[in-house]
């Protein structure tokens, strides 16, 4: 109960820490006054100048706004190494051995986690399905009407592979072989090609950014998994740079963001971490955040899989 009060607490007070900030960057780099601020917000001088000065909190929404509003204005350099320490910080507050367990032991949990991963991984793939038709294919076995037998597909494998993280019954340490082995079970049905790298050149829609040839696929991957299991402190910006460098190898034909998604999860739950989940509604900005660390670094990588690492744990916390 400590514990839990303890972290809602933290987090409160992270967020208004970021507001906060976000606020007086956008005041200094638009040269703007308070009541202008307020205006382009939508809310009066009043309110803007109570959550300044640290008289009231804004609401959830409301701190969104100003996130958008910094990310359009300031932009991600702003984020430094005093930033990303207490994103890491805030992160650690999400690591605790009890999580998994927890996950494993109540099924009621698992199925929602099972049901919010997979909607929002597939669909931010392009998979036209409803929440609610999701939870018809994975849970009910239902087919839906004027549905592709690939959509289908590629929800209930995505299903299968997170009920195998979730069992633990994937090794402990992460391996070439278990990278492969989740890109089949996704694959199944699907392609021929399931966990076999691809042997032909690939692209990301809409990035102009330059992957590893084909033949050079092993070695990337190889030199990738090495690092990994070599460091000593596998914490959230740790994650993050894999998840940014996996995804830039691409080294399956197709897949490759549906498997990143899922080894984040496996990395979260070895490390015990909240897994993340990365919502569809965010998609454009994951999109962006992860090709900015593709291009330069992976700080507002941290910062927007920590955001959505702390939704997952509120949700386990009313498990807890």
């Amino acid at each position: 109960m400590i514990d839990r009060l303890y972290s809602l607490v933290y987090t409160y007070r992270v967020m208004n820490e970021d507001y906060i900030s976000q606020l007086k960057q956008i005041l200094a780099t638009e040269a703007l006054s308070q009541q202008e601020l307020a205006k382009r917000l939508g809310v009066s001088f009043a309110a803007l100048n109570r959550w300044l000065n640290k008289h009231a909190i804004p609401h959830k929404k409301r701190i969104e706004q100003i996130g958008r509003l910094h990310r359009d204005v300031v932009g991600y350099s702003s984020l430094t190494a005093k930033d990303i320490s207490r994103i890491i910080t805030e992160a650690n507050n999400y690591k605790k051995r009890s999580i998994w367990t927890i996950i494993g032991n109540n099924q009621n949990l698992q199925d929602y986690l099972v049901l919010e991963h997979t909607y929002n991984s597939t669909t931010i793939e392009g998979t036209t399905f409803t929440k609610k038709e999701t939870e018809a294919v994975i849970f009910d076995k239902v087919s839906i009407k004027d549905k592709s037998l690939v959509e289908h597909l590629d929800v209930v494998n995505y299903s299968t592979v997170l009920r195998k993280i979730f069992k633990r019954e994937f090794p402990q340490q992460i391996t070439e072989g278990t990278i492969k082995e989740i890109h089949r079970l996704l694959m199944h049905g699907v392609r021929e090609d399931g966990g076999e790298y691809s042997k032909y050149p690939r692209g990301i829609r809409g990035v102009d950014i330059m992957l590893p040839h084909p033949k050079d696929i092993p070695e990337e991957m190889g030199r990738l998994i090495l690092q990994w299991n070599s460091k000593k402190q596998k914490n959230l910006h740790a994650i993050a740079k894999f998840h940014s460098d996996f995804e830039l190898i691409h080294p399956f034909g197709d897949g490759n963001g549906r498997v990143g998604r899922l080894i984040m999860v496996l990395q979260c739950q070895k490390q015990n971490y909240a897994p993340v989940i990365i919502e569809n509604a965010r998609k454009a900005e994951y999109y962006e955040v992860l090709e900015f660390s593709q291009r330069k670094n992976e700080n507002p990588l941290v910062q927007f899989l920590v955001e959505e690492m702390r939704r997952t744990y509120r949700i386990i916390n009313r498990y807890m």
